[in-house]
């Protein structure tokens, strides 16, 4: 039996995203809550952002040409490039405006036990995607940590898709955290303020992705992973 590909990683994640962005976005509406608005965003860009890595895949998969002899290959990491600019500004920009907005100018949060059951939900399917993403690249991280894995690999669509999962499952945890507080205090600045940590959780991330798609698109050597087995 042949193993999962990136590409079977990335429509995992697709998938899962597109559900879950459409659950929240209704859950979102009907409650008013800032902190599953912030996630609702969160779940389209990564929808966004997994186009664009399968877009780079396709692309890096091209002839080498006379213009372009040493060939396509690093044509990925550029579409990588783009999906952590994508995180940081679609995602976690817009998340820190729209908490401060609803700090501000407080909205009444409403039906919050349907909103909780919806971020359950994510909660549960985004484990599936990063266990789909966990089981693509295990042959190739082998005996080293993740973070070991995430600083050495030279596979961005993977980093970014196991990145964006990670983030995902942290972001529905302080949605979760902060909506429940405001469910116990009847403060809606805890919503609020979920918001903007999920903001800044993604903007890291994005951070991080890009600062290692940037040592890739520079040419960083790759690692043998028999050194670390």
């Amino acid at each position: 039996m042949s193993s999962p590909t990136p590409t079977i990683a990335i429509f995992y994640a697709f998938a899962a995203n597109l559900g879950i962005a459409a659950a929240k976005t209704f859950a979102a509406f009907w409650t008013g809550s800032g902190s599953l608005l912030a996630e609702a965003i969160h779940s389209f860009a990564d929808c966004g952002n997994q186009v664009l890595l399968l877009i780079g895949m396709k692309r890096s998969e091209k002839i080498a040409t006379r213009k372009h002899p040493m060939g396509f290959g690093r044509e990925s990491y550029i579409w990588s490039m783009m999906v952590a600019f994508t995180l940081f500004s679609v995602g976690g920009v817009f998340s820190i405006y729209e908490g401060w907005l609803r700090y501000t100018h407080p909205h009444t949060v409403e039906n919050e036990g349907a909103a909780l059951l919806v971020l359950l939900i994510a909660l549960g399917m985004e484990y599936f995607s990063l266990k789909k993403a966990l089981a693509v690249i295990q042959p190739e991280k082998g005996a080293r940590s993740l973070w070991q894995w995430f600083k050495e690999t030279q596979s961005s669509e993977l980093m970014v898709v196991t990145g964006e999962d990670l983030a995902a499952l942290a972001g529905l945890g302080i949605a979760l955290v902060m909506l429940g507080l405001t469910m116990i205090t009847g403060n809606t600045a805890y919503d609020a303020a979920g918001s903007m940590l999920i903001g800044v959780l993604l903007i890291t991330v994005a951070v991080v992705v890009g600062t290692e798609v940037h040592s890739l698109l520079l040419g960083e050597a790759a690692v043998d992973i028999s050194d670390n087995v």
